[in-house]
Formats: structure tokens, sequence, C-alpha cells
């Protein structure tokens, strides 16, 4: 399980979304999404936004401004 650390309440958080009696960790998705960024681009990840859709079973993402897309299966 990952962990958010928020600095203004020094708190550990954690994501999840059920779903259809599915639960989903939402910081194991997005490094699915990274990695695969990185197995398939050689050009640097300067950022990534994930977009869950549990009714696909997958996560979309887009990375480096919208430049590049993909999609991992949850």
């Amino acid at each position: 399980m990952a962990e958010i650390v928020t600095p203004e309440l020094n708190a550990k958080v954690n994501v999840f979304l059920e779903v259809a009696d599915r639960k989903y960790d939402m910081a194991e998705v997005s490094e699915k999404a990274k990695a695969d960024y990185k197995a398939n681009h050689k050009e640097k990840l300067s950022d990534i936004k994930v977009y869950v859709k549990p009714e696909d079973g997958k996560a979309y993402y887009t990375a480096n401004g919208g430049k590049v897309t993909g999609s991992v299966a949850l």
C-alpha cells in the first residue's frame, strides 16, 4: 500500500476506489501507469494524469502535457 504524506497535517493518506465489490488502490494504479509510460516511451516523464474507469477495467493516462496517452489494466 502506497502512502501519501500531507505537509500540513503530516498524516498518511491512502486512497482507494470501491466499485461493484472491487477495491482499487489509487497509488498502485498510478505506479502502473508510470511504469507503462517508462516501458513504452524514451522521453523523460515530466507529469502524468491518471483517469480511472472501472467499467472498462482500465486506467487511462496522459503524460508530458497531454502529448502522450496510454492505458493500463486495473
